[in-house]
């Protein structure tokens, strides 16, 4: 299969090297669109995620070239690809959906079974589309990882009592905290989904007072209404806020930092101990706030050894889960493989609707006295024999044999359909 995959994440690359070839929105679109005009890439999807950025391409002509992958992001985002050659993956055919239908269920993520990666799996193939950049090849693939996912949440365990990068920060402060949380305080900076799960698992935690912002305001607002002990402050108002709170969260789409060295270390009064815990990729903090007394700081990637501990009975569902992925990947590679064939399987419909013509106007011409409706019937009952007959030997085979002797079927009936 002439499907590839070239890509950096959580797993093989440091968060300092993920943040500098991650891609909002805007960025999305402007590569998917210089994506599509590299040689030899007829359709193509981005996904970039705070634990990934990927790119998946097909290859009409099978001359594609991983590497001209890694030459335009780094170049994109300004980074020298030599020095960052090394962090990427490349796969091909087979190996590349299968990764998609990983990533797709939350198999691949930093916390098993996560859910969120199911829609940015749909946002990206979303924007393809809206681009041109996917066509009826990546248009199945993504669908076809997105149903082989809902399947298996629903046949397996391994998103039930969902886990969350926002739930284990909130678990990593209890640790911190020795599990008393109630007279605490807390800062959560963006309204996100992550943001607003990390929010949830604090409330209900009973924590004293939880402060949310966003620099726009109105889910912040809507936040503060659910729960009694959450307010909605102004975003400008952060620095002040921070003074009151034992702890931050931050996890914003935004380029720039929320939080910066400089302007923490004025704000913050005393040196208490205050939990810094940034899920944002890029950072939203200035990495120097560590060197501010008393601050403690984490970011996205040391959620890993939670992320481990946790798995627990997850670990047997994702052999279940395996199993679905690899029957779906089988009725991918068949539906891809019986495309080539399809030119065939053209010729002959052709050819069976020229024999059908030829058979029903010589029945019809024989059936002098027969009225209308009876040379409909006639015309149906012909029609209807081909069809199910061309269904049976061309159609479902795909389902009965694999692609060496589909080949070698359809490549005989070519050679027939030569003679004809």
């Amino acid at each position: 299969m002439n499907i590839y995959t070239s890509g950096v994440n959580y797993r093989n690359t440091p968060l300092e090297i993920r943040e500098k070839l991650s891609l909002g929105g805007q960025e999305q679109r402007l590569l998917l669109e210089k994506l599509a005009l590299l040689p030899h890439v007829s359709e193509c999807i981005i996904l970039s995620t705070c634990n990934r950025t990927e790119v998946y391409v097909y290859s009409e002509s099978g001359e594609f070239e991983n590497s001209s992958v890694e030459k335009l992001l780094c170049e994109f985002k300004n980074q020298d690809v030599f020095g960052f050659r090394k962090y990427f993956y490349n796969y091909k055919g087979v190996k590349a959906v299968k990764h998609l239908f990983k990533v797709a269920c939350g198999l691949d993520s930093l916390v098993l079974g996560e859910d969120q990666i199911l829609n940015q799996v749909k946002s990206a193939h979303e924007l393809s589309m809206e681009l041109g950049t996917s066509s009826s090849v990546m248009n199945r693939l993504f669908r076809e990882a997105v149903t082989s996912a809902k399947r298996i949440k629903t046949d397996t365990a391994i998103s039930k009592s969902p886990v969350s990068i926002g739930s284990l920060a909130v678990k990593l402060i209890e640790e911190l905290a020795d599990g008393e949380l109630g007279n605490k305080s807390a800062l959560i900076i963006g309204t996100g989904k992550m943001g607003t799960i990390a929010l949830k698992n604090l409330a209900s935690k009973g924590l004293h007072n939880i402060y949310v912002t966003n620099r726009t305001h109105g889910k912040a607002h809507t936040l503060s209404k659910e729960h009694s002990n959450v307010k909605a402050v102004d975003y400008d108002k952060r620095y002040s806020i921070i003074d009151r709170c034992d702890i931050v969260i931050s996890c914003t789409s935004s380029p720039h930092y929320t939080i910066t060295g400089d302007m923490l270390e004025k704000a913050v009064g005393g040196r208490r101990k205050r939990i810094f815990i940034d899920l944002a990729v890029p950072r939203d903090f200035d990495i120097s706030i560590r060197d501010i007394e008393g601050v403690v700081y984490y970011d996205i990637d040391d959620l890993k050894s939670i992320a481990e501990r946790n798995i627990g009975r997850r670990t047997g569902e994702a052999a279940r889960a395996e199993d679905i992925i690899n029957e779906n990947v089988e009725e991918y590679e068949r539906w891809y493989w019986f495309q080539g064939i399809m030119p065939i399987v053209k010729d002959i419909q052709k050819y069976t609707e020229r024999i059908i013509d030829e058979k029903i106007s010589y029945a019809i011409s024989k059936l002098r006295a027969a009225s209308e409706e009876e040379k409909e019937i006639v015309r149906a009952s012909i029609t209807g024999t081909v069809n199910e007959m061309l269904n049976k030997f061309v159609y479902s085979i795909r389902e009965h044999a694999d692609k060496e002797d589909v080949e070698a079927y359809f490549r005989c009936l070519g050679e027939v359909m030569k003679e004809n």
